[in-house]
């Protein structure tokens, strides 16, 4: 049965004048937006130069967009005031795929990545160096799926480097250099536990293979160590972390030195004290938010009473400056820093930042060195 006409919907209303528009007017009214007028359709460019007054060191580099965003190109050189030959790399950078070239030594960085099926992954790298310079070229090639991983590293003349990692309970590492000697390693998981169990022996043995327990709070080794006099000695290393009083101690021990390390820290207050055994050595370091734009930092040594002090103050989103003092160098230094890095790069396309560091020794006071550092960016 047909619906009654009363209930039908009504005819759509007629447009008002002033949404008919001719394209001309309509155009008019969201006008397209302005094409660049230097080298249209050149992808955005950005220059950063900076100056080191200390190191007498002029850097460059010039980085923009290429392949539709796809990748990155960039240009980096380096020279010094006082003269000398520039150095300059040059760089291609995608998500899968890398490569740099160095002209100063005639040496290229390649690295990719794939994911061929699944979760199949392979990744490979491959370094070539200019052999005058005395460095060797490698290649780095790894294959991994969700439960097994074989990497393999290969130096020319060196050595070659594997590593199989079968499902999740069972490692197996090995290294064999051509020179004869590698290393095997074997890791395994105690059951269901987080805790892991490696065993380690170099190939060929000289001795018993080093034992180390891996769990959640650090790590414990034994190996066998040789002394100078020829007695072997067995050895035992390790770090272990605990939550403490609302802080994290470490616990840190080698070549029977233990150093204990203790961290608090909140949103004002920092506090790390650090003893050394057996020599009894003592510090600590003490941090402090005194307003959300000044912070002050000091550290003491007990055995050598050596300390530093740092004081950081933002004076406001353009100006930060801080000043400090170090007993060991027996220097007093100061700098502040002038212009925003931050910031997107629509709103600010030129940005400088500069900074202005005054190193005044406490032993020649009447000759302070004076540090200049300069940094320009241009996005255009």
């Amino acid at each position: 049965m047909a619906a009654p006409a009363l209930l039908s919907a009504p005819p759509p209303p007629p447009p008002m004048e002033e949404d008919v528009l001719t394209p001309h007017v309509a155009a008019s009214r969201n006008p397209p937006p302005p094409e660049r007028g230097f080298l249209r359709g050149r992808p955005p460019i950005r220059v950063t130069s900076e100056f080191d007054s200390e190191h007498q060191l002029f850097s460059h580099r010039i980085s923009c967009r290429v392949l539709n965003g796809l990748a990155k190109l960039r240009l980096r050189l380096h020279h010094g005031a006082a003269g000398g030959a520039p150095t300059s790399e040059v760089a291609l950078i995608a998500r899968n795929f890398s490569a740099i070239v160095d002209t100063a030594s005639r040496g290229a960085v390649l690295r990719g990545t794939a994911d061929l099926a699944g979760s199949l992954h392979l990744r490979a790298a491959h370094n070539t160096k200019n052999y005058q310079n005395g460095e060797q070229s490698y290649i780095h090639i790894s294959c991994s799926t969700h439960c097994l991983s074989i990497s393999c590293d290969h130096e020319y003349d060196d050595s070659t480097v594997s590593c199989i990692r079968v499902d999740r309970y069972f490692q197996l590492k090995y290294n064999c250099r051509k020179e004869g000697q590698g290393e095997v390693a074997v890791t395994t998981n105690l059951g269901d536990s987080p805790c892991k169990i490696e065993l380690a022996s170099l190939v060929p043995p000289n001795g018993l293979p080093r034992a180390t327990l891996m769990f959640p709070n650090g790590e414990i080794s034994v190996k066998e160590k040789k002394l100078d006099e020829g007695e072997k000695i067995l050895s035992v290393n390790g770090i272990v972390k605990s939550h403490v009083l609302s802080g994290v101690c470490t616990a840190l021990y080698n070549d029977n030195m233990m150093n204990i390390k203790y961290l608090y820290k909140d949103d004002e207050l920092s506090f790390i004290p650090s003893l050394t055994l057996p020599s009894n050595s003592l510090s600590f370091g003490f941090k402090r938010q005194l307003t959300p734009s000044d912070k002050f930092s000091y550290r003491y040594h007990f055995d050598t009473n050596y300390w530093s002090a740092v004081y950081k103050q933002k004076a406001s989103k353009h100006v930060k400056w801080k000043a400090g003092y170090g007993s060991n160098e027996r220097l007093g230094w100061a700098s502040v820093w002038v212009g925003d890095a931050s910031g997107k790069t629509k709103e600010a396309p030129l940005k400088t930042k500069v900074q202005l560091m005054v190193k005044v020794p406490q032993d020649n006071i009447r000759n302070p060195t004076v540090v200049l550092r300069v940094k320009k960016r241009w996005d255009f």
